[in-house]
């Protein structure tokens, strides 16, 4: 079987940095999952932020307004590292060296400035970090650990209480925090210390934010070593200092080395899960396989704790507690970071954010019931960590008569309006009353947008096709997909046609108050089949899956350009003879253009390459020819990150557009050096919201370009196809995982596929396209050898069984591209 050397490749991707960074987001980041920093210099210091994902100053129940000075998350102390002097120092005003570099295989930091290097990282297996300073100086200076919080030790915001103190445990600093508001409590502690016994604490007088104290090591030629650990805490009976301080006294008893070691062996194993190594003569494809090891790299270093990274910032910010857009999620944008995820096998990297939601599923079910007057499961698109808020029942009947266009917002109570300040889709109601000159109606960007459960419904049944595990199916992916299904079944109308219509909904950000929009309507007929069939595995519900069929079988169809409704919505239609927008309902206009024509496509799977129907198939490539965030795109103007256009091009099959798709689309948002992009802070660094979704994609992109594992229709055994989105003269080899549990294996140059290799998991049957168009002979390793002919190469496989698939009479080329 084909091997790769992952280092070399993983390699290939590192930062390096020969200046110090202008602005603290353009650092290099380091976490485990569970605590991170960017890392960045300063010309005498080394700063850092610790950051956690399980620390939120609010829940849903804050009494406060959203994205208000309580609505922040993650930050528990800014840390400076200052070894005496300007080491650091810019090499063009000092004339002095610098050099930054960020080992994604070992995930290290390291730094050489003026007689001074350090190295530096969040351990994979504590929430540790642990840094070392050499200093080579003639006359080596004492070192300074400076721990700061940046307000006051007490600051009260209504009915939210924020506060924090200082102490000194055997030369060792203790900065804990916590949050106190109703029946929320949320704690954390950091603890900073160093090895050996001759470290001084000092509280500083003169401090540039509220409070500081630091950590001093005399002067000494060589290495000395600086850890700090964190920790969080939800129960007011359980002090979040004391693992904090055992985390960083375990650790202390360790070397750099020892403790370097077990940290490395976790990310080496990370790293050999899967690769992709790309290249072409101007360079884009190798680039681009950079930007999809950046991506794994920064979700291995913070999706591992109990909770996703937030998308504005992640565990990186650097500001204190400052967070454009609040604590709440998107799941339009969170779940850019995870749709690459699995296909790289990274699919425990998954688990914060599948926890997170099926957590919420109850009080989603409350808010089907209590916003729509429906069943099943309603998942807002923006809500807090722990789901959306369940209103007091006369606060919910006034909410539904303004929400459904029964009353008029004015007739909201003062109670009912506090009640819905703080969740984000609540207060959308309040738009009209706030401004009623943008918002004249009970519309706005995402107040009625029904989908986002559907979107994580198919996320759910994916991981299950990924993985074969059927506990997860039942206990995870089913009652999210029965939950999208029901919710959708009650919103429905059947009306004297005998068809199901929706209306008054909002497609996503684009369309709002639509009738029979494209986006729902895919939704529909992405998600009930797959309730189906997973109904079907569990034998359950019966009676359910009658309805469900029923429901499809007479749901309205995707409403056509031609018809006069259509056309009637502003900006609605692309031409006569495609999918349109919707049906003009109450809102007129497009508000923030995001493709929602190829809903269908992706992320609903309604359409395939498999589905190879010629009608379908004209509609689908005419949409993705005439899509507006396309086009845009192609022309390389500026547009959303958010917009899944260049994934469902790739669906599409559009190989030879991808280099332009992609060069554009990245360079459009103007990344960091670090890969970042500054888009969802508007462009200024310090609003830190600074975001990884252009890497989700590119990296779902390049992912589905290698290989698509799809169904015909929903719900039905998928088909892998390698190379099925390829430019020609692009040179690829890949280790991808594909649905049905099957890691797929493949090369390809000069426009030919050298050779494929399967290992299968659970032993299902293997539904290969012939990637040559001849007769194929499948050989199991250590096994027998079948010749197979035809489009589509079918073939049993047993748990465990290697397969090569190569064309008949052709030499063993499997080697990788250079």
């Amino acid at each position: 079987m084909f091997s790769m050397d992952y280092e070399a490749l993983v390699s290939r991707a590192d930062l390096v940095y020969r200046s110090p960074v202008a602005i603290p987001v353009e650092g290099q980041p380091i976490g485990n999952g569970r605590m991170g920093t960017m890392v960045w210099t300063t010309p005498g210091a080394i700063h850092l932020q610790i950051n956690r994902s399980d620390v939120f100053a609010v829940n849903k129940h804050h009494a406060g307004r959203w994205a208000d000075e309580a609505d922040y998350c993650g930050a528990c102390a800014q840390v400076t590292v200052e070894p005496g002097g300007r080491p650091f120092a810019a090499p063009a005003a000092e004339g002095i060296g610098f050099t930054q570099r960020l080992s994604l295989y070992e995930a290290e930091c390291t730094l050489d400035g003026d007689g001074v290097s350090a190295r530096c990282f969040v351990s994979a297996l504590a929430d540790v970090l642990v840094l070392e300073l050499d200093d080579r100086r003639a006359v080596p200076q004492p070192i300074r650990v400076t721990v700061a919080m940046w307000r006051p030790p007490e600051v009260r915001t209504g009915d939210h209480l924020a506060r924090y103190a200082f102490a000194v445990r055997d030369q060792r600093i203790l900065l804990t925090q916590q949050f106190i508001e109703g029946d929320h409590y949320c704690s954390s502690a950091v603890a900073a210390g160093a090895a050996g016994d001759a470290a001084q604490v000092e509280v500083v007088d003169e401090c540039a934010v509220s409070e500081c104290v630091a950590l001093v090591l005399p002067a000494a030629t060589g290495t000395r070593t600086v850890l700090l650990a964190s920790a969080a805490s939800w129960a007011p009976d359980q002090d979040a200092g004391d693992p904090a301080l055992a985390a960083l006294i375990e650790a202390t008893g360790q070397s750099y080395a020892a403790l370097r070691e077990a940290h490395t062996h976790w990310w080496a194993d990370f790293w050999s899960r899967t690769y992709v190594h790309l290249h072409s003569a101007d360079g884009l494809a190798d680039a681009l396989e950079r930007m999809r090891t950046l991506h794994l790299y920064y979700m291995a270093s913070t999706s591992r704790g109990m909770l996703p990274p937030k998308w504005n910032g992640s565990l990186f910010t650097t500001d204190g507690d400052r967070r454009a857009w609040g604590s709440g999620f998107w799941v339009w944008t969170t779940e850019m970071h995870y749709y690459p995820l699995l296909a790289a096998d990274a699919i425990d990297l998954c688990e914060p954010f599948f926890r997170m939601y099926r957590r919420q599923l109850p009080d989603c079910q409350e808010a089907a019931r209590q916003r729509w007057g429906a069943q099943g499961a309603f998942y807002p698109e923006v809500t807090p960590f722990d789901g959306p808020v369940v209103l007091p029942e006369e606060a919910a009947a006034e909410y539904r008569d303004v929400f459904l266009g029964r009353q008029s917002a004015t007739t909201l109570s003062e109670r009912t309006r506090a009640l819905c300040d703080f969740e984000h889709c609540l207060q959308m109601i309040l738009y009209p009353l706030r401004k009623p000159d943008t918002f004249a109606t009970r519309f706005s960007w995402g107040s009625h947008l029904a989908s986002s459960g559907c979107e994580l419904a198919v996320q759910a049944w994916w991981r299950y096709r990924y993985t074969g595990d059927e506990t997860w199916l039942r206990e995870g992916a089913y009652p999210m997909l029965r939950g999208a299904a029901e919710f959708y079944r009650h919103l429905a109308h059947r009306a004297d046609d005998g068809r199901y219509h929706l209306h008054g909904l909002n497609q996503h950000e684009d369309f709002w108050g639509v009738t029979d929009g494209i986006w729902d309507l895919a939704a529909v007929r992405g998600t009930v089949p797959l309730a189906i069939r997973a109904a079907e595995i569990l034998g359950v519900d019966a009676e359910l899956r009658i309805a469900w069929q029923a429901f499809l079988a007479h749901l309205a169809p995707y409403p056509l350009g031609s018809a006069p409704r259509a056309q009637a919505l502003t900006g609605g239609v692309l031409a006569d003879d495609v999918w349109a927008a919707g049906y003009l309902g109450e809102v007129d206009g497009q508000h923030n253009p995001e493709d929602v024509w190829l809903a269908p496509v992706f992320p609903f799977e309604d359409w395939t390459l498999e589905t190879r129907d010629p009608a379908t198939d004209k509609i689908v490539r005419k949409l993705v020819d005439l899509a507006p965030r396309m086009r845009a795109i192609l022309r390389g103007e500026t547009c959303n990150t958010a917009i899944r256009t260049p994934i469902a091009a790739t669906r599409a099959g559009c190989g030879d557009a991808l280099p332009t798709l992609l060069g554009s689309y990245n360079a459009a948002f103007r990344p960091l050096a670090n890969g970042w992009s500054l888009f969802e802070g508007h462009g200024k660094w310090e609003n830190q919201a600074h975001s990884i979704e252009i890497l989700g994609c590119i990296s779902t992109v390049v992912q589905e370009g290698l290989l698509q594992s799809v169904s015909p229709r929903p719900g039905q055994p998928e088909v892998i196809s390698v190379f099925p989105a390829w430019p020609r003269a692009w040179e690829a080899s890949f280790r991808l995982l594909a649905r049905g549990g099957f890691l797929v294996t493949s090369a390809r140059r000069a426009s030919e596929v050298e050779f494929v290799e399967l290992e299968s998991r659970w032993g299902e049957t293997c539904r290969l396209r012939n990637p040559w168009g001849q007769p194929c002979l499948v050989s199991q390793v250590g096994g027998a050898t079948q010749e197979l002919a035809g489009d589509m190469l079918c073939f049993a496989t047993i748990s465990g069984g290697r397969y090569r698939v190569m064309p008949q009479g052709a030499a063993d080329k499997g080697r990788p591209c250079h």
